[in-house]
């Protein structure tokens, strides 16, 4: 079973409505984890994924903004990966729709290390980013 995703401090990238996002998708795909966990119904699975993908959507045009704000230079790079997120979950999502109950693990798992890996690594890149260039404290 998917262990529950745990805030750090050291994801911080110190912009406030980017860190706050980071912390709900956290909530979210716990929530996820949890309701696997005590077997909740298909459907609110599907409700909570499809809560999951409008927020991470939203969370991304967040990011995308920035980006474009700071002018930093890897932000199609960073883009791209967010489209790859994006592509994954959906095609997630039809198989479960579709009844293929094993698969909400292998979902569940790659939320949850494509979201650690992605803030740990892509999103500290933009906050050291905005630290060197002054945007940030």
């Amino acid at each position: 079973m998917v262990s529950l995703m745990k805030w750090s401090d050291d994801l911080l990238i110190h912009v406030d409505d980017i860190d706050d996002q980071h912390r709900n998708l956290f909530l979210i795909i716990n929530r996820l984890i949890v309701h696997k966990k005590t077997n909740g119904p298909r459907e609110e699975l599907l409700d909570f994924l499809h809560v999951l993908v409008a927020y991470s959507q939203a969370h991304f045009r967040t990011e995308a903004q920035h980006m474009a704000d700071a002018h930093y230079p890897l932000a199609q790079e960073h883009s791209e990966e967010h489209v790859e997120f994006t592509q994954t979950i959906q095609a997630f999502m039809r198989d479960y729709d579709k009844g293929t109950e094993d698969l909400c693990d292998k979902m569940l798992t790659f939320l949850r290390l494509w979201w650690l890996s992605h803030v740990a690594d892509a999103d500290q890149k933009f906050g050291e980013y905005l630290k060197e260039e002054g945007y940030v404290p």
